[in-house]
């Protein structure tokens, strides 16, 4: 098991990497995270940084997609952070949210494999 600072870090790393996105989209994460795609992308990132620091307790990864999602809030006790953090996990199924997990975690491993090659997936997809 992990420890909290290390989970702490790492799911900062991924709300930099969402939250960098959702201010060039001029988005705010309460009405971009209504979007099944958005979620999942938001998982997928979250999902893919905890791969890549090889966490393999599935408690960890629970912690690390909690810990991410309330910290795209400014407000991480807001009820609707905890909400979407619910949601992520409900939604494994749908097909919109495992293609924006999909693009989540594929933005992740290519910046982490070049470092010049920002995610811009979750840009893309909301600036259509």
């Amino acid at each position: 098991m992990a420890d909290a600072e290390r989970l702490g870090k790492i799911a900062s790393i991924g709300q930099d990497l969402i939250t960098t996105q959702l201010t060039m989209a001029m988005e705010t994460p309460s009405r971009a995270l209504e979007s099944g795609w958005v979620l999942g992308y938001c998982f997928g990132v979250f999902d893919a940084l905890a791969q890549q620091a090889e966490l393999d307790d599935e408690e960890d990864l629970l912690s690390l997609i909690t810990l991410g999602f309330l910290g795209l809030f400014a407000d991480p006790a807001d009820p609707e952070a905890a909400m979407f953090v619910r949601r992520s996990l409900n939604y494994q199924d749908n097909p919109r949210f495992q293609e924006g997990a999909a693009a989540g975690g594929g933005d992740v491993f290519v910046w982490i494999a070049d470092r010049a090659n920002a995610p811009k997936a979750l840009f893309e997809q909301l600036s259509r």
